[in-house]
């Protein structure tokens, strides 16, 4: 059974940083640099979502999600276990070109670095941090 897609709520930040081919570097007595690439395809995306100031509750729904649709979603994808797919509604407001990168290649699943973060505003309003990474799937 697939994992469920990232709940649709658009993040108020986003951090993204472009994976880098897996490589390792070795340096001789001498100084001489070699480097070792095993692979040509990138690897270890990661993007960082902020959701400010949404509700906790559906009760009190301003925005298309909740905090605890983010909390459900991790635990519905066994925490950092699983890997998930996200909608396009993460990456509205980012140009064409960037969102591009960061959704190719297309076979890049991504899955929770760490918990998500809560913090508490005020009475059922939290702002709300994710740290996911891209990985290839075979």
């Amino acid at each position: 059974m697939a994992a469920p897609n990232f709940p649709q709520i658009r993040p108020t930040t986003r951090r993204f940083k472009m994976g880098d081919i897996p490589s390792t570097t070795y340096t001789s007595l001498s100084g001489a640099v070699f480097r070792r690439a095993y692979g040509n395809k990138k690897t270890g995306y990661t993007l960082d979502l902020t959701f400010e100031n949404i509700s906790d509750t559906r009760e009190f729904r301003f925005e298309s999600g909740t905090t605890n649709d983010i909390l459900n979603h991790y635990e519905e994808v066994n925490g950092t276990f699983e890997t998930f797919a996200i909608y396009n509604t993460t990456f509205v407001g980012i140009g064409e070109d960037v969102k591009n990168r960061i959704k190719s290649p297309s076979n890049v699943k991504w899955r929770y670095a760490k918990p998500p973060e809560v913090k508490s505003v005020q009475s059922d309003i939290s702002t709300v941090t994710v740290s996911l990474v891209g990985e290839i799937q075979a």
